[in-house]
């Protein structure tokens, strides 16, 4: 499942939804620069700058009720911040919003169907899928890859018991409203939704595949996931992830590390401007070499695990 779970804990909530999960599960951790110990650690890191402090989470978009409460030092962090910030502003591109732009862009609308764009060996595998999970694929017909593999992992992720009402930063984005922080995003909800849109028809058809082959595995991969998450273990979260994205180097390039460039800027900025701000975002942002904790660290700044 390595694939469908990276995505994830990669791209938004909404972006991925709007009541949609995140589909494929490609985008992957990479080794850590510095050691762990899992056990006292949250997916949590503390930036320190001669003029100020911010605070990156790694979020995991969907979670069960059993996740809660947070570890103490991600409420302290909470607690200590002015600004909540996350990948996309939920005040500005709510979940009927996203719907809406979402299935704009899902939909064919050159009078083709997924299944003329697509081979029929994909679409063989996606039929067998979607029966298994009580969906008939004709009510998707008019749809775009990418978008498919989407809602068949979140009804997939759903049935497990995952819930996106629980994830990660919809929670803290929701205490950040009610307590009167600042809320923003790092990036808009149109521009994640095209990072998929982007794809190639070749490309899809091979997120597609892929992800139709791994759902089976979701149940178990999962929650090793989300337990490693739990426990701050990135090495865990390495191997669970990494060796499915050496087949994707475009596409780890584009969803994970273009972004990871953009957004350092964003948070130097913030570190000099004396700000003290709780950035959530994926968890595949943080670590190994592109990740942000790395970049952090080569630009000199102090950087803990906590």
């Amino acid at each position: 499942m390595r694939k469908n779970a990276s995505i994830a804990l990669s791209l938004s909530r909404p972006a991925l939804s709007g009541r949609w999960t995140a589909g494929f599960v490609l985008l992957a951790f990479v080794s850590l620069a510095f050691p762990l110990n899992a056990q006292d650690k949250s997916f949590l890191w503390r930036v320190k700058s001669a003029k100020g402090t911010i605070y990156l989470l790694g979020s995991i978009h969907y979670l069960k009720r059993e996740n809660y409460p947070l570890k103490k030092s991600i409420q302290e962090a909470f607690e200590n911040s002015r600004t909540l910030v996350l990948e996309i502003d939920p005040q500005r591109d709510t979940r009927e919003r996203a719907q809406q732009v979402m299935l704009e862009k899902a939909l064919y609308r050159d009078g083709t169907s997924l299944q003329q764009n697509i081979s029929p060996q994909t679409y063989q595998l996606a039929e067998q899928r979607a029966r298994e999970l009580g969906i008939d694929l004709l009510q998707m017909g008019q749809l775009k890859p990418w978008f498919v593999g989407l809602s068949l992992v979140s009804v997939k992720l759903q049935k497990m018991g995952f819930d996106p009402n629980l994830g990660l930063d919809l929670f803290l984005a929701d205490r950040a409203k009610k307590g009167g922080k600042a809320i923003r995003g790092l990036e808009t909800l149109d521009f994640q939704i095209g990072l998929l849109d982007q794809f190639s028809p070749a490309e899809q058809d091979s997120m597609l595949r892929q992800t139709l082959n791994e759902l089976d595995m979701l149940d178990k991969g999962l929650e090793q996931i989300v337990q490693a998450w739990n426990s701050g273990d990135g090495r865990a979260l390495e191997q669970l992830l990494l060796a499915s994205m050496k087949d994707y180097p475009e596409i780890y390039e584009k969803i994970v590390v273009d972004r990871n460039r953009r957004w350092l800027a964003d948070l130097v900025k913030m570190l000099e401007q004396g700000d003290k701000t709780l950035v959530v975002v994926g968890a595949a942002h943080l670590v190994g070499k592109n990740g942000l904790v790395e970049l952090l660290q080569q630009r000199g700044y102090t950087v803990e695990q906590l």
